[in-house]
């Protein structure tokens, strides 16, 4: 028997059920036929089962889908090229690479969708879809019912509200259907045949009132339509949305709120994103540079709110504590850039403040400031207009805090989360009330890496980017200071190298066993102790010395600051090439600078907020010469006074190197700073193993990091000269730098097939 177990129930409902866990994923693990009717469809909603989708065409299983002509910028797109360019479709989209990248799966689910419609099976597509437009077309394609069928002839049929969307899998939405199951007895049969019935005359073609077109039919007569508004596209479907409906009066909307902002003595591209925030029905993310200013520009929309509504409650949340003060003293620099009647004063009379975290006895204050905003005088009015509450990520998603939220009463709740990226994740996103009319989230990198299922989270719940502006137009603009950009390449030494072998093979190994566990904790992980063996390389020491030491002889020959107004970024996690106890990379540059006179102080997230506040200020006026650090200097931390980075350690995720990189970029007109320089100290990355099973995923591995080495390169003053330090790793590699980016990465194949 074929169909799935556990034994199956009736009634599903997403408030209670986990649909893509204990529904979706089971029912489709052994199934030959999906068939589908739905209103809405979206590719999102292969996020929560690329793996079963990946199965399903392996054993030549097809999907046949009924669904509307109103569809994403992104899915028209992949439909019209899957239609038109099959061969070229099938050449580029590489089910192999798929399959043996778990990582990456996720990011090509729209790649897999073009897959199934352009590969066939006894003449007819993996995946084929029927477009119903109701006759008359006043009128819409409602119907959500699906039929999966398995090859001993069982089947399933589920019959509800649910979409064929992320958010109606993922629970995002509050749904609920029923599901039928043949094998539970004749009445279940009953239901399944009519229902297979329904489906048959819709895709025969044979419904009354339904015109019925085949995708290649629909893309000819063109069909499909962009459907407005979506909430589940990403910023680059979105702004393809806009351009094919040409909306006019968006555009002279925008136009007559900039010149309203005027006046404001912010910048040109922060009066834009608040303007589009605006057009945007007050929500959406902006994804800013590091040290643009996305802080100044937020209290900007507070303004504009407050300009909309009397009565307003304005959450504001940060992933550290250090970052929920520095938010909280923003608010003068806001109010120093505008005039007097768009500032927004914390300390009226009308106005209360509170700042939220950890074990900060902020329950009874919060407790009292809203009884003091939801009380009203007899006579009308209330003694309290806005309160404003800085906030963590992590109180944020607190119980307490989510229930002194839904007792505000009389007033709009507008909730701004600072990293909005760190709110992506599934333990923090519960935290994403829908009580908040207004919301706006800020990030130099809101994609989340590897992780489609959050950043689809993240742009349905804030409606999307509103306003982008990239590194290199901050930089040439003005911004941003310029800088040069220094890679150093050094070796393992024999020992790391025997470790690092030894792990690979772990790693080949553990990829070779069909059903590994994802959930292995880090100490015993090989993956993992195989990136901190690299991060904690021992000849990474060597060459920070020989920067360390021209630093000095730069500074004593009167021809720079030297070493002064620095940052260093560390590892503390213990190197598996050690024994235990031994010290850290973080421990050993401390020593370093120690024995070489060099004034420095660490900051840990083990600081109180109040003396990493401290040791900043203290670096910023010379009493220190350099700062060590792992994590906590990330993110929103402002050093303007600070000129040079040296890198001993990073991830490969691209948000962790673009706020390091944004640390230092900031401009300082109290120091006179012109430029910034960062020295990065990289593992020249060892030749990948001779075993099939892990070789291109190695491959793999390394063009990734080469990409953002390439990525610091492309815009530094000192472009050719970094480029040249790169390629001859890229060359050993046999990757081509030039063209090196996201797409050549998930196009690799092993050069030895």
């Amino acid at each position: 028997m074929t169909h799935p177990d556990p034994p199956p129930k009736l009634t599903w409902e997403s408030s209670q059920d986990n649909l893509i866990k204990d529904f979706y994923r089971p029912v489709l693990k052994d199934a030959i036929l999906y068939q589908r009717k739905a209103g809405y469809f979206s590719s999102t909603s292969f996020i929560g089962i690329t793996n079963e989708i990946i199965e399903l065409i392996e054993r030549n299983g097809r999907i046949q889908l009924i669904t509307s002509p109103n569809i994403s910028a992104r899915d028209k797109s992949i439909w019209t090229e899957s239609v038109e360019n099959k061969e070229k479709v099938l050449e580029e989209t590489l089910l192999e690479e798929l399959k043996g990248d778990p990582d990456d799966t996720k990011l090509n689910f729209w790649k897999i969708m073009a897959y199934m419609i352009a590969n066939e099976i006894d003449g007819k597509p993996q995946l084929e879809i029927k477009i119903a437009i109701p006759d008359p077309e006043s009128g819409i394609f409602h119907e959500k019912m699906g039929i999966i069928h398995y090859d001993d002839g069982e089947k399933i049929c589920y019959v509800g509200s649910n979409n064929e969307t992320y958010p109606a899998w993922s629970g995002q939405n509050i749904e609920r259907f029923k599901a039928f199951h043949s094998w539970q007895g004749e009445r279940d049969r009953t239901a399944i045949e009519d229902d297979q019935e329904s489906f048959d005359r819709f895709w025969k073609g044979i419904e009354p009132n339904v015109k019925v077109f085949s995708l290649p039919e629909a893309v000819k007569q063109e069909l499909l339509k962009i459907r407005p508004k979506s909430q589940i596209e990403f910023q680059e479907s979105l702004t393809k949305a806009y351009e094919a409906i040409g909306n006019q009066e968006g555009i002279s909307e925008e136009t007559e709120i900039i010149d309203k902002l005027e006046e404001k003595g912010l910048r040109p591209y922060q009066k834009k994103a608040i303007s589009k925030w605006v057009q945007n029905d007050y929500r959406g993310i902006f994804a800013m540079a590091t040290g643009t200013g996305k802080t100044v520009t937020a209290y900007g929309c507070i303004n504009e709110l407050n300009k909309l509504e009397k009565r307003n409650v304005t959450v504001i949340a940060c992933p550290y504590t250090h970052l929920v003060e520095q938010w909280k003293e923003a608010n003068s620099d806001y109010n120093s850039y505008v005039s007097q009647e768009d500032q927004v004063n914390l300390n009226n009379e009308k106005t209360r403040t509170i700042i939220c975290y950890g074990e900060k006895k902020w329950r009874p204050e919060i407790q009292t400031a809203i009884g003091e905003f939801n009380e009203e005088y007899f006579s009308g009015g209330y003694p309290v207009d806005n309160l404003i509450i800085f906030v963590t990520h992590a109180t944020l998603n607190s119980d307490d805090f989510k229930n002194y939220i839904l007792e505000i009463k009389n007033a709009k709740k507008f909730l701004i989360v600072d990293e909005v990226h760190e709110i992506g994740s599934e333990l923090n996103r519960n935290s994403l009330l829908e009580e908040y009319d207004f919301r706006l989230g800020l990030s130099a990198t809101p994609i989340r890496h590897y992780d489609e299922e959050g950043t689809a989270v993240l742009m349905n719940y804030f409606n999307n980017v509103v306003y982008e502006l990239d590194l290199k137009e901050a930089i040439d603009e003005k911004f941003l200071c310029k800088y040069e950009y220094h890679p150093f390449y050094v070796q393992l030494t024999p020992s790391e190298m025997d470790v690092y072998d030894d792990l690979t093979r772990q790693i080949a190994a553990k990829l070779g066993k069909k059903n590994r566990k994802k959930s292995d904790d880090d100490e015993g992980n090989p993956e993992i102790r195989r990136a901190d063996l690299v991060a904690a390389a021992e000849n990474k020491l060597e060459k920070l010395e020989k920067i360390i030491d021209e630093m000095k002889e730069e500074q004593f020959s009167g021809n720079g600051r030297g070493i002064k107004q620095s940052l260093i970024y560390c590892t503390s996690q213990p190197s598996p090439n050690l024994p235990p106890g031994s010290p850290t990379q973080l421990e050993n540059v401390q020593k370093f600078l120690s024995d070489k006179h060099v004034s420095q102080k660490s900051i840990t997230f083990k600081d109180p907020t109040k003396d990493r506040a401290e040791i900043i200020d203290n670096l910023a006026i010379g009493h220190y010469d350099c700062i060590t650090a792992v994590k906590c200097l990330d993110q929103g931390v402002d050093i303007p006074s600070v000129e040079k980075a040296i890198i001993m350690a990073s991830s490969g995720n691209p948000k962790q190197y673009i706020q390091r990189r944004g640390r230092v970029l900031r401009q300082s007109t109290k120091t006179g700073k012109t430029k910034a320089v960062i020295y990065d100290i990289l593992v020249q990355p060892p030749l990948f193993s001779d075993d099939p099973i892990i070789s291109l995923r190695e491959r793999k591995l390394v063009a990734k990091e080469l990409l953002r080495h390439k990525e610091f390169a492309k815009i530094a003053i000192n472009s050719e000269d970094a480029i040249d330090i790169i390629r001859p790793q890229a060359e050993l590699y046999k990757l081509d730098l030039e063209k090196l980016d996201d797409d050549y990465i998930r196009d690799l194949e092993d050069p030895r097939y």
